[in-house]
């Protein structure tokens, strides 16, 4: 015979406040890995391998379409064909976080769409006789459309946040939005730098009670340095005269710094990276959180966004019009049994 505890554990209202505990035990988790307990704290979490692999000091780069997760001014700069961007990230005990993206260039404009995802695994839920009564998935997901307009050294983008927290086969579930706003400054081709507010009157509404999600303010600046940019030599056909002219390098030596902020947040953080090409269509990465908090307290050189990562441009598939490059991170994740995390991207161009 059923006791009545058991009986009242598969009501809807018992299964609601179960399943609460469950998201909340994995919010837990996953503030774990990143030192915050905020609503919808998986946004914090960098998108895409290369953003990864530079510790998240990327604002002020932005330059595929993943970046639409960062700095929505970045679409403004990229090329006129359709640009794909794809990760994965597998952060242990059975956690995932990925991305997918689009952008290109229309004119003046850039345009830009991306949905990314966060899984906390699934686990196997029990009443008090240790009997199972379901299996549970707790899912993040947060859609993103955006644009961005550019000059012609400047650039400012706006996106919408579209998001959807829940807990597959329990029943419960919430949901909210949020705006991005973002710049981005070329000086002279010498460095650049971006800026974002993001999670603008963000907010989260579960069962009737609304959260505020945080906003977060990012600022970088970056600088790459040629090594041995080709050139090639032109004639001017009235006059005669030879001039040089310089093509971006194929080699080169990316460095990046950054600072963050989150709304309520003990302190900044502050991130440095660099992204060397040795050869061309090769990169390597790293990066690391130069100063932060950590547990509270503030740090030097802490683990939370210490990351690295290689970078490698595809042959073309079957001589077709599409150019692909595969980006891998290895990053460090506090939750992770082996406190790593691997994320894999591929970045796919159309070719004119």
């Amino acid at each position: 015979m059923d006791s009545g505890w058991r009986k009242s554990l598969r009501s809807p209202a018992k299964l609601r406040w179960a399943a609460s505990l469950a998201l909340l035990s994995a919010s837990v988790l996953y503030a774990q890995a990143i030192g915050t307990g905020a609503a919808a704290a998986y946004l914090e979490r960098p998108v895409g391998a290369r953003s990864l692999g530079l510790a998240g000091a990327y604002t002020a780069i932005a330059n595929e379409p993943l970046a639409i997760f960062v700095n929505p001014a970045g679409c403004a700069w990229l090329p006129a064909q359709p640009t794909f961007g794809l990760s994965l990230a597998l952060l242990g005990l059975g956690r995932t976080h990925g991305g997918f993206a689009y952008a290109q260039r229309v004119g003046r404009f850039g345009i830009a769409a991306g949905i990314q995802s966060f899984s906390g695994g699934s686990f196997t839920g029990r009443n008090v006789r240790g009997d199972p009564i379901g299996t549970y998935v707790p899912q993040d997901i947060a859609v993103v459309l955006g644009g961005a307009v550019r000059w012609e050294f400047f650039s400012v983008g706006i996106a919408g946040k579209y998001l959807w927290s829940g807990l597959l086969g329990g029943g419960l579930s919430g949901t909210g939005a949020a705006l991005d706003v973002g710049a981005l400054f070329h000086v002279a081709d010498l460095f650049s730098v971006g800026a974002s507010l993001s999670n603008i009157g963000g907010f989260m509404v579960w069962e009737g009670n609304r959260e505020v999600v945080p906003p977060m303010f990012a600022v970088g600046v970056a600088t790459e340095i040629g090594l041995a940019p080709p050139m090639v030599r032109e004639r001017n056909p009235l006059t005669g005269e030879e001039s040089v002219r310089w093509l971006p390098a194929s080699r080169y030596l990316l460095l990046s710094v950054e600072t963050r902020y989150r709304l309520g947040a003990a302190r900044p953080s502050v991130v440095c990276a660099a992204e060397l090409a040795p050869l061309p269509g090769a990169a390597l990465r790293g990066g690391v959180t130069l100063f932060g908090d950590e547990t509270g307290r503030a740090g030097w050189l802490l683990r939370q966004r210490l990351g690295g990562g290689i970078a490698v441009q595809l042959p073309q598939p079957l001589e077709l019009p599409i150019a692909l490059q595969l980006d891998y991170a290895l990053t460090y994740e506090y939750s992770a049994p082996s406190s790593l995390a691997h994320t894999l991207g591929l970045t796919a161009q159309l070719l004119p």
